[in-house]
């Protein structure tokens, strides 16, 4: 099978989708299958730092199966920055690739970020299958897609992908639709990962993996932190913030280990060592990756209850859910695992075991099959229907439209602390 990956975000400033796509590329090709992944590329310059606030790209490797895009701009979108192509030139690019390219199925992952799967939903004739990564409560933004025309281009899919439950209420909520759900995946070490030994003062090793922004809730995580390393020894590393942004944050850091950007090696080494993963997300998160890297590393985690996140920890079994945004109850959860390392020990099996579930072989699989089902859509019948799918009227699945229907939201409050 010929396959085009799509995805609108830089491949030089790598987020979840980035990676997603990524691996599912080298399992794609591992079955034997020729892909093509299309991604903006912003080159480690100067001019690159200045069109993202700041932040520099990362200097990797292209590799040769990714056709570049052309340069990005950051821009603040549900509680983050994402790294969007703003030139036309790159959707020129993509077009004349995939014509050329004879491929069987077209793979774009978030298709209303623009400009790429914006574009791609009018000018492509190849099967489409779309995957919906964002959970979404945000009636303004979404709708502004919609009175743009999302619903209509929407319906040029063949088939919708959601990773989770809460990628697809977004999708249900909004935009209409069918949405068959396969989670993000996750590689599973071929061998069990050694953990570090406990510590012999007893000290609780807590890991975070986030940046330094509002949804991932490391403020909460840090006034947390604060009060527990009162009652017992602790001690907290941060990967993916850099000490300058967390500085802000917090004016004592005894047990404190900022370690910023680090590769993908160190980061899953810094998870196995710990003892617990902290995940204090305040919502917007439709899955939580880096939740099933800890299990792959036999790591429990203490998470906020939200949408995504109770997706994936079985609360009480390879985790612990605590109310978001409450950094009492988390500092509580963390100090309860401190003093009953049996429990750990428990969370840290189950955690093992439930992580094959998420494995990418089996999470591949599970996309091919939709691809298979996607090219199997007949072309529609007749000169009127040709035309009702080609302006979006009628779905390109040829089923019966489904319309976004207002759904109750899948998050609770937000705690707001007491003033006393």
């Amino acid at each position: 099978m010929r396959i085009a990956l799509v995805s609108p975000y830089s491949w030089t400033y790598p987020g979840g989708v980035t990676r997603h796509i990524e691996a599912l590329a080298a399992e794609h090709q591992k079955d034997g299958h020729q892909v093509r992944v299309f991604a903006p590329y912003d080159p480690p310059d100067a001019r690159s730092t200045r069109l993202h606030r700041g932040a520099s790209p990362q200097d990797v490797p292209l590799p040769d199966f990714v056709v570049p895009l052309g340069r990005t701009v950051g821009l603040p979108a549900n509680g983050a920055v994402s790294n969007l192509m703003a030139s036309p030139a790159g959707v020129r690019t993509m077009r004349r690739e995939l014509e050329a390219g004879c491929f069987d199925v077209v793979h774009v992952h978030e298709p209303i970020a623009p400009l790429v799967g914006w574009d791609l939903l009018r000018s492509c004739d190849i099967p489409m299958v779309g995957t919906f990564h964002c959970f979404s409560e945000n009636v303004v933004t979404n709708n502004l897609g919609n009175l743009a025309g999302a619903r209509w281009r929407l319906n040029q899919l063949s088939l919708r992908i959601a990773v989770s439950e809460a990628a697809a209420w977004t999708g249900r909520r909004f935009y209409g639709g069918r949405y068959r759900v396969i989670p993000n995946g996750v590689a599973i070490p071929e061998h069990a990962v050694e953990h570090a030994a406990p510590s012999p003062d007893g000290r609780l090793s807590i890991a975070f993996v986030g940046q330094a922004v509002e949804r991932k809730g490391l403020p909460i995580l840090l006034r947390a932190f604060e009060a527990l390393r009162e009652h017992v020894p602790a001690k907290l590393t941060i990967v993916g913030a850099t000490p300058d942004e967390v500085q802000s944050l917090v004016l004592d850091r005894r047990g404190i280990e900022i370690l910023g950007r680090v590769d993908d090696e160190r980061k899953m080494r810094v998870i196995a060592d710990a003892d617990v993963l902290a995940a204090p997300s305040l919502g917007g998160e439709s899955f939580g990756m880096v939740l099933t890297e800890a299990f792959a590393a036999g790591t429990p985690v203490v998470a906020s209850d939200i949408a995504g996140y109770r997706d994936v920890v079985r609360d009480g079994v390879d985790g612990v859910l605590v109310p978001r945004g409450d950094a009492t109850a988390l500092a509580q959860a963390l100090l309860d695992l401190a003093f009953d390392a049996p429990r750990r020990t428990a969370m840290a099996r189950e955690a093992r075991a439930h992580a094959p579930d998420y494995a990418w072989p089996k999470v591949a699989a599970q996309v091919r099959e939709a691809y298979g089902d996607a090219i199997a859509v007949p072309e529609p019948a007749g000169t009127r229907q040709r035309a009702l799918v080609r302006v979006g009227v009628t779905p390109r699945d040829l089923q019966p439209k489904v319309a976004a229907e207002r759904l109750p939201s899948m998050e609770p409050p937000t705690h707001k602390p007491s003033c006393g």
